[in-house]
């Protein structure tokens, strides 16, 4: 056994005791573990962190694709649960907030699609953002003519009348705004329904460091 494979991943202890051909029980925690798995895992992690995709990891892993596809979503949901758990911890002490509506790039800065835009509200608390899908506004104009002059007016009236409320227009929901933009774009077109998932995703990312990404999604996983 390699002195890493002696160890438990979860406390570290060193009195563990085969149970399969790759899986591990620690005395100490009661834990069962496989170190194959996790290093498999890490792996995947490290391509998730430098936004390579799930295809392309498993071609230069050696994976299966739905393998690594599927530790892809379970990352996103556990960046859901980081969110979540940093937003109670910070409700009362954000400062700024700003309301902005995503389109793909092929819809940007024309009125007449806004009605496609997914509704978000940024917040920014010290230097880091946090984001809320909004209800959607529009429904009520999917029935309308392409080319509806209500549609189009209502669309210009909530781009020009959006909820915000800065300090400063030199901050980072500003930055995060292009950010997200440009990191969306590399997707190539995500389902309104998983929306929030990549959207949590670039949230994650902008806030912190490829090293501090890998420690927090680090014990997040072995969870």
């Amino acid at each position: 056994m390699r002195t890493e494979d002696k160890t438990c991943i979860f406390c570290g202890q060193t009195k563990l005791y085969k149970v399969s051909s790759t899986q591990y029980r620690c005395v100490t925690c009661k834990r069962t573990f496989s170190h194959a798995k996790q290093t498999k895992e890490r792996q995947i992690l490290d391509a998730f962190i430098v936004n390579q995709s799930a295809h392309a990891c498993a071609t230069l892993l050696g994976l299966n694709y739905l393998t690594v596809a599927k530790t892809y979503q379970k990352l996103r949901l556990l960046l859901i649960e980081h969110s979540e758990a940093l937003y109670a911890k910070h409700t009362q002490t954000f400062s700024q907030y700003d309301e902005y509506y995503f389109l793909p790039t092929c819809k940007r800065g024309k009125p007449k699609y806004l009605f496609d835009a997914i509704g978000i509200l940024g917040m920014l608390y010290d230097k880091r953002i946090h984001t809320l899908l909004l209800p959607n506004q529009f429904a009520h104009l999917k029935n309308l003519e392409e080319n509806s002059i209500e549609k189009e007016t209502y669309a210009r009236y909530l781009n020009q009348h959006k909820v915000a409320h800065y300090e400063s227009f030199d901050n980072a929901l500003v930055d995060f705004w292009y950010f997200l933009e440009r990191w969306m774009d590399h997707f190539k077109g995500i389902k309104k329904e998983n929306f929030i998932y990549y959207l949590k995703e670039a949230e994650f990312k902008f806030n912190y460091t490829h090293e501090e990404q890998k420690l927090i999604l680090g014990k997040m996983i072995l969870i």
